[in-house]
């Protein structure tokens, strides 16, 4: 009997997929051990009844236990699936006001609205080490799926630091799902390959009955874009960026059809400067705008809400609580796959050797695998164009390495060097300031004690020699 551990398992996005796709799962992974941890008690209750409501209704033979405890949901586990992000939507909801006020329009930081986690994803990244270090004593021989974001960062650094056998995994590169289905493609009749870094994943192979099918998105631009751009399905639905035009732009910037996150996380700052600007790329201005995030927040209480609502009733219509198909999660295809030596190609972050050339080999890549048992067999990948790689790729694994520098030498120094880079940033003064006045915040108190060294009023001899500071 297997076990698996789902830490963070009160996520309403997470839980209700990895439980349906578990259930869908029972013949491959009968009697499995399922401990679903959550710090918060109230949201873990409601979905341990619901897993063993649908588990039942479904005739899947798993056993259940929920806790509070990490070490009890670690101990003897052979999966470990993290879902926990430490910070919190309501922590970085704040924080995004203060950088705000400070001149950053949506925050600072990356595209993704949630990405980083807060001022250097100090709280993060420090779970995520904790978590690892536990495993290696509680669960050494376990796979780490690692889910919560920066997944870029948290697997590499894992994989730097520790010896637990850490893959990461993003479900971002389904939305090749709406390429196929704008081309009006069927998926079986199409082959794909993606790789990259997480949330810059670019399309590498893409052929339709063994040919080549770039031709068909120069086609669909050409003839269906703007009637497609014009519907109201499009225009407001955030959540339906892949075929927007920041995508095809990208498309012709860099060679390659950027697929899920991408859209969001590599298109370039003159394309976020405001709410109207947005709007000229993304539908709604897209999900990281301040309709589209907000509708994504409150989609996400209004999924718990439904989730209580059931619970509390004793009304489970499980139809409209989980979904009615394969999610396209990687999680419980690689149990299988580990568990019953049963090939399955998946998308996964592993460390590059040599896959995408370029890039160092102990950095995570997101690329194609073949999973099978214990082993991993990255597909190969042709050399990335060659702008795609300096504009693009080059200075996403730069500004990973930046962070995961500051995080591990507790360098308060280069944050402001981070903020400084950003292109709102009108001078050394206010990078300053912002990182003083989040680091202030009563819930970064760790991380003000972690990020050393005094920052404010370093001028660097500027106002001496009568040079401004301002950039």
């Amino acid at each position: 009997m297997i076990k698996i551990a789902i830490i963070g398992a009160g996520s309403v996005v997470f839980s209700g997929r990895l439980i349906s796709d578990l259930v869908r799962a029972q013949h491959e992974l009968r009697g499995a051990h399922i401990v679903l941890m959550d710090i918060n008690r109230e949201r873990l209750e409601v979905i341990y009844a619901l897993a063993t409501r649908f588990a039942k209704e479904r005739g899947a033979r798993f056993v259940f236990q929920h806790t509070t405890s990490r070490e009890e949901a670690l101990q003897g586990a052979d999966f470990v699936i993290n879902t926990a992000f430490i910070p919190g939507h309501r922590r970085l909801e704040a924080e995004r006001d203060i950088a705000e006020k400070l001149g950053y329009y949506r925050g600072i930081g990356d595209r993704v609205s949630d990405y980083y986690g807060g001022i250097g994803a100090y709280a993060q990244l420090k779970f995520l080490l904790e978590l690892a270090r536990e495993m290696e004593k509680l669960c050494p021989k376990a796979w780490l799926l690692q889910s919560a974001n920066p997944v870029l960062e948290g697997t590499t650094l894992i994989a730097r630091e520790t010896s637990v056998r850490v893959v990461g995994m993003c479900h971002g590169y389904a939305k090749i799902l709406d390429v196929l289905q704008a081309l009006e493609l069927l998926e079986n009749e199409v082959e794909y390959q993606v790789a990259g870094l997480n949330h810059c994943i670019w399309l590498t192979r893409f052929r339709y009955k063994g040919e080549n099918a770039y031709p068909l998105l120069d086609r669909w631009l050409e003839t269906k874009a703007q009637t497609f751009w014009a519907d109201e399905k499009y225009l407001f639905h955030p959540q339906q960026y892949q075929m927007s035009p920041a995508a095809f732009a990208l498309y012709k910037m860099f060679g390659l059809f950027p697929i899920g996150d991408t859209v969001r996380a590599a298109t370039p700052w003159w394309f976020h400067e405001n709410l109207e600007t947005k709007k000229r790329w993304f539908p709604a201005g897209g999900m990281d705008s301040e309709i589209g995030w907000t509708c994504r927040l409150s989609q996400n209480i209004r999924q718990f809400q439904r989730f209580e609502q059931a619970v509390k009733t004793n009304s489970f219509n499980f139809s409209e609580l989980f979904p009615d198909k394969p999610s396209y999660e990687p999680h419980i295809p690689f149990v299988i796959a580990v568990v019953n030596n049963k090939p399955i190609r998946l998308v996964l972050n592993v460390p590059n050797q040599g896959i995408i050339k370029g890039i160092p080999p102990d950095v995570v890549v997101e690329v194609h695998c073949l999973v099978r048992g214990e082993e991993i067999h990255p597909e190969q990948v042709e050399p990335l164009p060659k702008r795609l790689m300096l504009y693009v790729l080059i200075p996403r694994w730069l500004r990973m390495e930046r962070m995961l520098h500051a995080f591990q030498a507790g360098d308060r120094l280069s944050l402001v060097l981070e903020i400084a880079e950003d292109h709102r940033t009108r001078s050394w003064e206010q990078a300053v300031k912002v990182v003083e006045e989040l680091l202030a915040q009563p819930w970064n108190k760790e991380a003000q004690q972690h990020y050393k060294g005094p920052i404010g009023g370093w001028d660097f001899g500027a106002k001496k020699s009568g040079v401004s500071t301002e950039f």
